[in-house]
C-alpha cells in the first residue's frame, strides 16, 4: 500500500536480459521472421507482427500491432523466482489495443494460464483483469508514445502494472488473472494481440522493448498517486480504511478467492472501521475506489 505520491528507492542491482528496438529489420516483413528472439501464439507466421517505418520512438523502425490476425508473443524465461520487470513503449491509435502476460504458454498446445490482461480502449482508456478481479481504470493519450511497465515479483508474489511512471494497478502475481484461483507463479510469455477493449480489431505500436532482471527498484522518483490504504492485516473482527486526505467518499469491495462477493458498502470521511467478524477465515481481496485513487490489497482473516 502505498499512500505518498512519489517515493526514491535504492537500486541493488539491475541486469538487461532482452532488448529490442526493431530497428535491425526490415521494414514490411515480420518481426517473428526475422528475430529467432519473437514468435507467435502458434508459431505459425500467419500472426506475425510487422516491422514499420511509420512511428518509432527511437531509430528507423518499431513493431505494428494491427488486427486480431496479429498475435506477437515475446517468450520469457520460464522465470520461476526473482523479480522482472518489462517494459516498452507504445503508440495507441482510435483502435485501441490489448496485450497480456502470461503464467503457461507454449505455442505447441493449449496449456494457457493468463497473469493479467490489460485493454486499451478507443478513447484512451486503459481497464485491466488481474487477481481475479476485474478492477480499476486508466487514461493514456492517443496518437503519442507512453511508457508501460508490468514488473513481476515471484519472491514476494506480487504483479504491478505501470503506466508513464505511475502504479495503476497491484495484485498477487500467481492468481489465474480471471478467476483469482491459485496458480503458477511463474511468467513465461508476453502477448502482443491486435484486439481491443471491445473485443474487435486493435492497432497499435510497440518499441524499445526491454526485460530487466532486478533485485531492487529504480532509483528514479516514481510519481505514485495517493491510494487508500487499511489495517490491521492479518485482521480478526474489525478492519479499518483511510482514505486520501483528498477523497472524502468511496466504495469498498471484498471479495473471497473465489470471486464471491463478501461486501459492498459505500464509505463517508477519511477513515471507516467495518464490522468483519462474521467473515469465515482465509485470504480475500479489499478493493477501495475513490475518485481517481485506487487500492486492490490481499487481506488474511484470522
Amino acid at each position: 500500500m502505498l499512500p505518498c505520491v512519489a517515493v526514491s528507492f535504492f537500486i541493488n542491482a539491475q541486469t538487461i536480459i532482452f532488448e529490442d528496438n526493431f530497428d535491425n529489420y526490415t521494414a514490411g516483413l515480420g518481426v517473428a521472421e526475422q528475430s529467432s528472439s519473437w514468435t507467435t501464439w502458434d508459431g505459425s507466421a500467419g500472426l506475425d507482427g510487422a516491422v514499420s517505418s511509420s512511428f518509432a520512438f527511437s531509430g528507423a523502425n518499431c513493431a505494428k500491432i494491427e488486427g486480431t490476425n496479429v498475435d506477437l508473443v515475446l517468450p520469457t524465461g520460464p522465470y520461476e523466482s526473482g523479480k522482472y520487470d518489462l517494459k516498452f513503449k507504445m503508440y495507441l491509435t482510435e483502435a485501441g489495443g490489448y496485450f497480456n502476460v502470461l503464467h503457461k504458454w507454449s505455442a505447441d498446445n493449449t496449456n494457457y494460464e493468463w497473469a493479467c490482461d490489460i485493454f486499451f480502449d478507443s478513447d484512451g482508456t486503459v481497464t485491466w483483469v488481474a487477481g481475479g478481479l476485474d478492477t480499476g481504470s486508466s487514461l493514456v493519450a492517443l496518437n503519442e508514445w507512453f511508457d508501460v511497465m508490468v514488473s513481476a515479483d515471484m519472491d514476494a508474489d506480487e504483479g504491478r502494472l505501470y503506466l508513464n511512471g505511475v502504479m495503476v494497478n497491484q495484485w498477487q502475481w500467481s492468481l489465474i488473472h480471471n478467476t483469482g484461483l491459485p496458480g503458477v507463479n511463474a511468467m513465461v510469455a508476453v502477448d502482443f494481440y491486435g484486439t481491443n477493449a471491445s473485443s474487435g480489431s486493435g492497432l497499435y505500436y510497440i518499441d524499445d522493448v526491454q526485460l530487466v532482471e532486478s533485485t531492487g527498484v529504480n532509483t528514479n522518483e516514481i510519481a505514485v498517486k495517493a491510494v487508500p490504504t487499511f489495517y490491521p492485516n492479518p485482521a480478526h473482527d474489525m478492519l479499518n480504511i483511510n482514505l486520501p486526505a483528498n477523497e472524502k467518499s468511496g466504495v469498498v469491495t471484498i471479495t473471497d478467492m473465489t470471486g464471491h462477493l463478501a461486501l459492498t458498502q459505500n464509505l463517508s470521511g477519511n477513515f471507516s472501521s467495518l464490522e468483519i467478524g462474521r467473515f469465515s477465515k482465509g485470504v480475500y481481496f479489499v478493493r477501495v475506489d475513490c475518485g481517481d485513487s485506487i487500492m486492490i490489497e490481499k487481506l488474511i482473516i484470522e
